[in-house]
């Protein structure tokens, strides 16, 4: 996550005390933020948020890799679309920031905010009580994949990206404790999703961003480096590799679907030959998913190599 909102990190790292201050005054103007759209009700918290989102965000820095893997994955797109659908990403990115703050609510509200569809296969393996390597992508509400849990009364572990900001940290540390699940930062490692699966229990990984030390696996056509961390874990424990998709139908209502379990096209292969087939099989959902909303993938960082880079 980011570690100044409102300054550039270049005057941070020159001013330690400018950059000490800069994170004060973000917690501050952003928790202020958060503080009147939670008094909203989720659909206009949303469509606020919308807004103020598809504003700023062509504007920063993070627009340029939004236009750059929409022209990869998209070449068919002129400029004016490109534009069009970067300005948008960011209005659903206020959007999920919004759902975040409401999560609350949302799940309180389920019976006429959420609908749940779970494949038979898949709805026979959780009823069972297996543990199961949960995958998503940051597309549409991805966020509320994480009540999967409360739905099925289910022990997982959820991976996030730690805030920077020590005091963003825990507001956001805070609100994502809505989810029902425990939570596990990234930088943690695979040991302890491990010690999870082997106990019985659940995990639950988004797994569309780089991985500098990832597979070359086809993305849309284009090798991309990517993790194949989840297919390995779901192998070495036993568990099922189930991927899991929220949709945003409108402002404040949601459709969380469960797919049939990936398995192995090769059960001789070696391992890692197997982690490779198999997550190859997750990038063709989530190309299917952001194919149907290409509006909705928040693709906020470099998803395929700059020529002469890595």
């Amino acid at each position: 996550m980011a570690q100044y909102y409102l300054i550039p990190k270049t005057a941070a790292r020159a001013v330690p005390a400018l950059g000490a201050l800069a994170q004060k005054i973000e917690a501050w103007f952003l928790g202020s933020c958060f503080w009147l759209l939670g008094r909203l009700s989720p659909e206009r918290a949303s469509t606020v948020a919308a807004a103020v989102f598809r504003w700023l965000g062509p504007r920063s820095g993070k627009a340029k890799s939004v236009r750059r893997n929409f022209a990869i994955a998209f070449p068919e797109l002129s400029e004016q679309e490109l534009e069009d659908t970067c300005r948008e990403v960011f209005g659903q990115l206020g959007m999920a920031t919004a759902e975040l703050i409401k999560m609350r609510q949302i799940w309180a509200e389920r019976d006429q905010r959420l609908q749940f569809q779970i494949d038979a296969a898949a709805r026979e393996h959780l009823q069972a009580s297996k543990p199961t390597v949960f995958v998503t992508a940051h597309v549409g509400a991805w966020q509320l994949t994480n009540l999967i849990s409360l739905h099925q009364n289910l022990t997982i572990t959820t991976v996030y990206a730690a805030e920077t900001n020590p005091i963003m940290q825990q507001m956001f540390y805070q609100m994502r404790e809505a989810f029902g699940v425990k939570l596990l930062a990234s930088e943690e490692g695979v040991r302890p999703l491990l010690r999870e699966l082997s106990a019985g229990h659940s995990i639950g990984l988004a797994m569309d961003n780089r991985l500098d030390s990832g597979e070359p696996i086809p993305f849309f056509g284009v090798e991309a480096r990517t993790n194949i961390t989840a297919a390995r874990l779901a192998l070495r424990s036993g568990a099922a590799l189930i991927p899991i998709r929220a949709q945003r139908l409108r402002p404040g209502f949601f459709k969380v679907t469960v797919y049939a379990p990936i398995v192995s096209p090769d059960p001789e292969a070696s391992t890692q030959e197997q982690a490779v087939a198999m997550t190859r099989r997750i990038n063709e959902h989530f190309e299917e998913w952001i194919r149907e909303t290409p509006e909705q993938w928040m693709c906020l960082k470099r998803r395929w190599p700059t020529p002469g880079k890595p």
